[in-house]
């Protein structure tokens, strides 16, 4: 997709970001969470934005030494399967390069199989399962990707 711009997530796109995950009836997030998270030297969030300035996808990390945690990563339904979510993994990578991350590390849903595809497309590895961890009835799946 052509003419994303990546930036780092300010106080006036967190409503815009949000909207994303209820594109999908999804809640990550809360307002107050990404208020607190956008201002902690730990954590760093992405938006992507459409050549109309429109919030259409984000990304968080958190992230201490040299080990980073994907906290989310959705974009808006209309433009999934564009290659929105590659280009937010690729600016996290270069930023855990810059960083000196060397390992990165996220969870996902047994069920999103799409989610699971991406990450297997760039170099995650699944390390372990938790049991009923979303809402005690699906399983979550941890990944990990070395730097």
């Amino acid at each position: 997709m052509d003419n994303i711009l990546i930036s780092k997530m300010q106080d006036e796109d967190i409503e815009e970001a949000l909207l994303t995950e209820q594109s999908h009836n999804i809640h990550i997030l809360s307002k107050n969470i990404l208020k607190e998270d956008i201002k902690n030297k730990n954590y760093n969030y992405l938006v992507a934005k459409n050549n109309d300035g429109k919030i259409i996808g984000y990304i968080g990390i958190s992230y201490v030494l040299d080990s980073a945690d994907i906290i989310s990563i959705v974009v808006h339904k209309d433009y999934t399967q564009k290659g929105i979510a590659t280009l937010l993994l690729q600016e996290i990578f270069a930023f855990a390069k810059e960083n000196n991350i060397q390992k990165i590390m996220l969870e996902v849903r047994r069920s999103n199989l799409p989610a699971q595809k991406l990450y297997e497309k760039h170099g995650f590895k699944q390390i372990a399962i938790r049991n009923n961890y979303y809402d005690n009835t699906e399983d979550a799946l941890i990944y990990e990707k070395e730097l």
